[in-house]
């Protein structure tokens, strides 16, 4: 018998719209004949110790680092942002038998949206859109597919780790962004969307960027300042800005974009068409973005101990990361397009 769990952020999306989400996952549930488990998290990290918690008691051993899932057994689903579903994967991640579905109820939900058909790189031929995601019947009836990750390891938050991101990694600008934004999306009447707008303006006036040492694959490729780094398994960040559009959840290997520090005339030329994905198509981009696929990177930071990391849209600090893709490690639900 298939087993369905929702995990609920109450905060996500400045905590609008919890208490109908519950009601939609209970009624969808009732018409599907099936019982959900439905969870509402209680801080950081909560979604994640409970994800394991129940992943435990399903599979009865610890996770299987070969990543064999076998029959499936159970559907998770993260009901939030980005971080909500960084943490239901990394509860589950290695256990047998475990998919797991995002409902996006958060200001940016990035990861869902190599998937969306108006993304020309969409994977694997999905037509979706977010209400498809929204959408609890389709969800249910969802097919599952099979997505890399991304492990990484290091010095976290003055805590050794080894964790996995689902989507992206970002260094300089772009996590300069999603820390602002953050912040902005504290405060009365600033949207989501509304909020990286302002953080991309903030951060272009302070031009803020980012010194490391970055290697792919053993190989040194950029040592010293930059404007941003970004590690990608999926293609979008910051609320929908298409910064890595060459990157696929499911072609076994990852892609560092660079951008050279750059001056704020060009900076202001340039981003439109970053924001588009469409960078690398344009002349003057050429010397100043960069793009290299790879296996395994390596970022270390550059005359400092330590850089700000933004990883599935959550803020760290660490004293360097070694970061390897894991191909096929993730059961992944897809809502169904047909329901």
């Amino acid at each position: 018998m298939m087993n369905y769990y929702f995990f609920v952020n109450p905060v996500a999306g400045k905590g609008k719209g919890s208490e109908k989400l519950v009601w939609k996952i209970r009624a969808a549930a009732e018409k599907a004949g099936v019982q959900p488990v439905i969870y509402q998290t209680k801080g950081v990290g909560d979604a994640e110790r409970r994800a394991r918690e129940i992943a435990e008691s399903l599979c009865g051993a610890g996770p299987d680092p070969g990543f064999d899932k076998g029959s499936e057994i159970a559907r998770f689903y993260a009901c939030g942002g980005d971080g909500t579903v960084n943490e239901v994967v990394n509860g589950i991640a290695g256990f047998p038998g475990i998919a797991v579905g995002i409902i996006p109820t958060g200001t940016g939900n990035d990861t869902i949206r190599s998937f969306f058909s108006d993304n020309h790189s969409g994977e694997q031929g999905y037509p979706l859109y977010k209400e498809d995601f929204q959408n609890i019947e389709k969800q249910l009836a969802g097919n599952v597919v099979t997505i890399d990750l991304m492990k990484y390891r290091g010095v976290i938050d003055g805590v050794q780790r080894e964790r996995y991101c689902v989507n992206m990694f970002n260094n300089g600008f772009d996590c300069n962004v999603v820390a602002r934004a953050a912040e902005l999306k504290k405060k009365p009447f600033i949207s989501g969307s509304f909020a990286y707008l302002l953080a991309v303006f903030q951060m272009f006036v302070r031009k803020k960027g980012i010194a490391l040492t970055v290697s792919a694959d053993q190989r040194e490729i950029r040592s010293g300042q930059m404007l941003l780094c970004s590690v990608s398994n999926g293609s979008f960040c910051g609320g929908g800005i298409k910064s890595s559009p060459l990157s696929s959840v499911c072609d076994e290997v990852i892609e560092i974009n660079l951008i050279n520090d750059v001056t704020r005339r060009k900076f202001l030329k340039l981003f439109p068409k970053f924001s588009q994905g469409k960078h690398y198509e344009m002349e003057e981009a050429k010397g100043i973005v960069e793009m290299v696929r790879c296996r395994t990177a390596r970022l270390e930071p550059f005359g400092a101990e330590a850089f700000q990391c933004c990883v599935d849209g959550e803020i760290a600090v660490t004293t360097g990361l070694e970061i390897e893709v894991c191909p096929g490690a993730l059961q992944m639900i897809l809502p169904h397009s047909a329901a």
